[in-house]
């Protein structure tokens, strides 16, 4: 466990701090490893004050780690960030989230929504201290088998209830929205194609996926002097986000652009929902072996695809226009999404279920 982590339970601990491994993390570490779906922390904390919050920033700051109240969809959360001496931000951060205790039950909110525990599954006064990788760390009683009972809503982060869907007006929104970027990313010359849930519900029904909550295209990486013509043409029209690659030894670092998200602008300076994810795609090899293909990172995920898909794209009609999609595009989704693609599935995460994700060992 790297050094800011063990300096945050040791923090917790010497303050006697009632927290525990929350989401993700805690079914990690029912599985044998912390950070086995992400290379950040998760914690609840039971209820404290605001002066209990105060000193507990001023410890934290000793150790070069800057606890800040956020505000997300609403509901307060805090976020612990890593300094270096040099005042450089680490990539991994601690999300530190309130639980709020009530007589039969323990709430939490997770993933966009509240998720909510028995106070008999979920108790400060039966709260167990397990060793990991050499640290003390506190967990709910009897915690693998609560983390196997409330699995689905610890992984709330990953399947979480989104405000954008697709109903009857605001897919034409999305898809006026798309073929708007379809023609820039043409007018530019970049290899792209239409990816993702957005390809699977053009397979599958010949439209967007009524419960799907963005757009997917992916882009083949040839320099960085046409990504800034990219970026260049699309902030013309759009918001445009350019997203990095984390600097963690647990992420590749393929380049200077990992993701664009692209918004319809509101107001010119502020953005809508509705999100175009292009994945930038660079050609490379997976460790130890010689196969070339082309690799993406998602949802702080390593992944790839066979370059048999990528090398060369054809092109469906979709919406009534033309748009190109990987070659043999319903093997590219069966890579994806498995063989029973053609099934629809509400409940599906990229980061767990995706057949692309590099998975070692």
């Amino acid at each position: 466990m790297k050094t800011p982590f063990k300096n945050v339970f040791n923090v917790l601990e010497t303050s006697k701090i009632p927290y525990v491994i929350g989401s993700e993390s805690l079914v990690g570490l029912s599985e044998g490893e912390l950070f086995k779906y992400s290379h950040n922390l998760r914690l609840f904390v039971f209820p404290l004050g605001w002066f209990k919050w105060f000193l507990l920033s001023l410890k934290f700051l000793r150790h070069g780690i800057i606890l800040k109240p956020k505000i997300k969809n609403g509901r307060l959360h805090f976020k612990l960030r890593f300094r270096t001496r040099t005042m450089k931000k680490l990539s991994e951060f601690v999300v530190m989230t309130p639980l709020s205790v009530h007589d039969d039950h323990v709430s939490v909110f997770v993933g966009r929504r509240d998720i909510r525990f028995k106070r008999t599954d979920l108790n400060i006064t039966r709260l167990e201290s397990v060793d990991h990788q050499g640290v003390r760390v506190s967990v709910p009683g009897n915690y693998k088998s609560f983390a196997q009972t409330y699995a689905k809503e610890l992984m709330g982060e990953f399947y979480q209830n989104h405000s954008v869907t697709f109903d009857s007006d605001s897919e034409k929104v999305a898809v006026q929205f798309m073929h708007k970027n379809v023609a820039i990313m043409t007018e530019v010359g970049i290899d792209f194609w239409v990816e993702g849930g957005t390809l699977l519900g053009a397979l599958r029904d010949q439209k967007l996926i009524p419960w799907d909550h963005d757009l997917d295209f992916g882009m083949r990486f040839r320099s960085n002097k046409q990504m800034k013509q990219l970026i260049r043409k699309l902030r013309r029209h759009f918001y445009v986000s350019v997203k990095s690659f984390p600097k963690t030894d647990k992420i590749w670092y393929l380049g200077d652009y990992r993701v664009l998200k692209i918004y319809p602008r509101k107001m010119f300076f502020f953005r809508e929902e509705l999100c175009l994810d292009l994945f930038v795609y660079y050609e490379g090899q997976i460790p130890e072996q010689d196969e070339p293909v082309y690799k993406y990172v998602v949802w702080n995920r390593n992944a790839f695809h066979q370059k048999e898909f990528l090398d060369k794209t054809e092109s469906i009609t979709f919406y009534g226009k033309k748009i190109p999609v990987p070659s043999n595009p319903e093997k590219f989704i069966e890579a994806k999404y498995g063989k029973d693609w053609r099934t629809p599935k509400k409940e599906w995460n990229v980061a767990l279920d995706d057949g692309s994700i590099y998975k070692t060992g």
